[in-house]
């Protein structure tokens, strides 16, 4: 019974999904992304990913009032600054989507923002890589702890899973 508890935690390693690619950046996880909402088997693994992916990515701007975004006080809510052009697909037709995603926050008063810029990238199998890029107007937002927050949120999404971080 021992050996066998000892087992289990190989048992579930073996059954992740490999990542042997180049080390993320700082910037950048890769995780394996399940749909938590069945969607039958109309969808390729590679492409249920990458719905998935963007459809988190997409729900955290609509949710973003429940989490703190690391966007400094005085800034509105984080909108798409271009409507549906702020989305770019850049995947072929048929391909498992990849996609960028633009955000943007405002100071009304100083007119300064704040811009993230997302990318979801199908990697093969259900691993998609995830990067969150944010610049700003004022250099005294910190773009990095706005970063590492939001991918942060992402991870706790249900049905993505971590499998690597770049540091």
């Amino acid at each position: 019974m021992k050996r066998f508890l000892l087992a289990v935690p190989l048992l579930l390693a073996a059954c992740a999904p490999a990542y042997t690619g180049p080390a993320p950046a700082a910037n950048e996880v890769i995780v394996e992304a399940v749909s938590p909402v069945n969607l039958g088997s109309r969808l390729s693994p590679e492409r249920e990913a990458g719905v998935s992916s963007f459809a988190q990515i997409s729900a955290m701007l609509i949710v973003q009032s429940q989490y703190n975004t690391g966007v400094p006080g005085g800034y509105d809510d984080f909108t798409f600054p271009d409507g549906s052009d702020s989305m770019k697909i850049l995947s072929a037709k048929e391909a498992p989507i990849h996609v960028q995603v633009q955000w943007r926050a405002t100071n009304p008063t100083s007119n300064n923002t704040v811009d993230v810029l997302w990318e979801s990238r199908p990697l093969g199998g259900k691993l998609v890589s995830v990067k969150v890029k944010a610049t700003a107007s004022d250099a005294s937002v910190k773009t990095q702890q706005i970063e590492t927050r939001l991918l942060d949120r992402f991870l706790s999404a249900t049905g993505i899973r971590l499998v690597a971080r770049g540091k």
